[in-house]
């Protein structure tokens, strides 16, 4: 490790002297010319290094600030449009059937209080900023697709784990309540990671609720993400740390669910349906 010149020559005197004093001490040693100019080139790159790491520093501090900046709908909108060019293989576009969902979910993320009214305009039941996003709608129409896009943003983001994988893991867990457990509270972000607006904790987003199966755990069956979402619930890890999707109807999650758990996605989910056809075809 490299030290700076101040600090070699201070190990070899009293710590109290100056550096002129420290240099008056050797004032019986002359340098020639090519003495003096290669230790003034040693000072200057060491001077070089020391200004490139301030200025590395002072970037990191300066995209610290931006990324950590409270999010709004023209930073979230800009984000999102970019990461849709350059970050999928699928193109991008936006058309009658989806351009209304994300506006709004531009304004959800960037906690803008015009999402409230937007979701009015639709029909949807009580919206709120403080719940969290349950996208309904045909299979393939860009449900799981517009979740993608949004999970990494300034607000709070999220992972994206499917209703199967989820109750698979349940069934196949040695300790299934310590596994339920992991997944109804926050999910813990390295120390850190810009890629996440260097946010603590993750929340989930659990996509296709209701193509899941009863799983069955050394002969105990459970609605895995039926206990899941009371667990939230009573946690109150919901808000925008829980987003949902889901094919079903609002008849058949009563039906797969039950009224308890039905009852609960009210309270803590804005509704928002995605119109269009399978856009896979």
């Amino acid at each position: 490790m490299e030290q700076k010149i101040s600090d070699l020559l201070k190990k070899n005197h009293s710590p109290h002297l100056s550096l002129k004093e420290v240099l008056e001490s050797y004032s019986n040693i002359e340098l020639t010319e090519d003495e003096m100019i290669e230790a003034i080139i040693w000072g200057k790159r060491k001077k070089q290094v020391e200004l490139e790491e301030a200025k590395v520093k002072d970037q990191e501090a300066e995209n610290r600030k931006r990324l950590t900046a409270p999010a709004t709908y023209d930073i979230v909108k800009s984000l999102m449009l970019f990461r849709a060019e350059k970050k999928f293989d699928d193109p991008f576009v936006l058309d009658q059937d989806n351009t209304f969902i994300f506006e709004s979910l531009c304004r959800y993320f960037g906690n803008d209080s015009q999402f409230v009214s937007m979701m009015e305009s639709i029909g949807v039941e009580n919206p709120s900023l403080s719940k969290g996003l349950f996208l309904v709608g045909n299979f393939g129409c860009g449900k799981t697709w517009m979740m993608s896009l949004f999970r990494q943003n300034q607000r709070q983001c999220f992972a994206i784990k499917t209703a199967k994988e989820i109750a698979a893991g349940y069934r196949d867990s040695e300790e299934p309540e310590r596994f339920l457990t992991s997944w109804a509270t926050p999910l813990k972000n390295a120390y850190n990671d810009s890629s996440v607006f260097y946010q603590p904790y993750l929340g989930v987003c659990i996509d296709d609720i209701g193509a899941e199966d009863l799983k069955n755990n050394y002969g105990n069956k459970a609605n895995v993400i039926g206990d899941l979402i009371e667990l939230r619930y009573a946690a109150g890890y919901c808000g925008h740390l829980l987003h949902a999707t889901t094919n079903l109807t609002a008849e058949q999650l009563l039906q797969y669910y039950g009224g308890r758990v039905t009852s609960r996605m009210k309270q803590i989910f804005n509704f928002i349906e995605l119109p269009g056809k399978d856009r896979r075809k």
